[in-house]
């Protein structure tokens, strides 16, 4: 993963390169197939958690195993239904989405988004954990209430999207509520990427302000992030949206050297929407990770991810 830091230092865009569709969601009871997250478990064996809905637009999580070799990523055998929405009153009530996978000191651990809906269209999205267990495939809640959410540093929600782990330090970046605007078509959220740390992955100190500022008037939320740490430089790739033209999600680039202070050059992702296909409309929630030297990255295409997730491979350069 040296290598990456040249693209930053040239300014030249990651040479991704598309693979296609690696599940399309088909006629089981569920829709879409969002927010996808990969582990490394042994060998070229890796887990990949992602994000289902039933007939009443509850999100669920399920678990497929997969083999990653050579630039392929295969999953084998029939996903499994790993996390349903928790009890009435409780802040996953109403769906729990898929958000990236920890490892620390033997233990692997699903951070997931719960959902709650609220009059009017409102909702609220903070942060639960669960312990995986890879030989059964269950995914278990360490808490009935969430271990980010919203409080006096983020008073409408914060859903904790993307991880790194040194040691005791863990840092995450999350999706604070901003604000909540009444227009003729409803209510419209923003929200935005903030940096929080903490000793234990349990109780977090959060940081003041958005950790990367919105890049215009147009722009108003960020989807899940995927961060990755290498020779002491952090590299994230994220959903955006809008611009002045486009109202879809695209995948944004930036940089930083402390995790909390990030320099933005979206053209330097390497990925786009393609001219026709399931990704076509609206590409987003990348999950970057590597594997014996290759870059991966698991994305949502259209209509955030009911057309299925896919597969991009950087290209090897000398």
């Amino acid at each position: 993963m040296s290598k990456l830091n040249s693209f930053v230092t040239k300014k030249q865009p990651f040479p991704w390169r598309k693979q296609g569709l690696l599940f399309e969601p088909e006629g089981d009871g569920y829709s879409h197939a969002s927010h996808p997250c990969a582990i490394h478990i042994e060998n070229d064996r890796y887990l990949i958690a992602f994000t289902r809905r039933d007939e009443r637009q509850r999100s669920h999580v399920f678990l497929s195993n997969a083999i990653v070799r050579d630039g392929c990523v295969e999953l084998l055998g029939t996903a499994k239904l790993a996390l349903a929405p928790g009890e009435p009153g409780y802040f996953d009530c109403d769906g729990v989405i898929s958000s990236c996978f920890v490892k620390h000191r033997g233990d692997i651990f699903l951070y997931y988004v719960g959902w709650q809906n609220l009059p009017e269209g409102l909702w609220i999205c903070d942060t639960g954990r669960t312990r995986l267990d890879e030989k059964e495939l269950t995914l278990t809640r360490e808490f009935q209430g969430p271990v980010l959410g919203r409080d006096k540093d983020n008073p409408l929600f914060a859903a904790a999207t993307a991880f790194h782990v040194s040691g005791d330090l863990w840092q995450t970046w999350y999706n604070s509520g901003i604000s909540w605007e009444k227009t003729e078509e409803g209510w419209k959220h923003r929200y935005g990427l903030h940096y929080a740390h903490s000793k234990d992955g349990v109780d977090w100190t959060c940081q003041p302000g958005m950790c990367l500022p919105f890049a215009d008037e147009y722009e108003y939320a960020f989807g899940r992030p995927s961060v990755i740490h290498c020779d002491g430089i952090y590299y994230m790739w994220y959903a955006h949206r809008a611009t002045k033209t486009t109202e879809t999600y695209r995948i944004g680039f930036a940089w930083s050297q402390d995790g909390r202070h990030w320099t933005r050059n979206d053209p330097l992702s390497g990925i786009d929407v393609s001219p026709t296909g399931w990704d076509s409309e609206m590409i987003c929630y990348p999950c970057v990770f590597e594997h014996c030297g290759r870059m991966y990255m698991l994305y949502n295409g259209n209509s955030y991810g009911k057309s299925g997730f896919g597969l991009a491979v950087m290209e090897e350069t000398a």
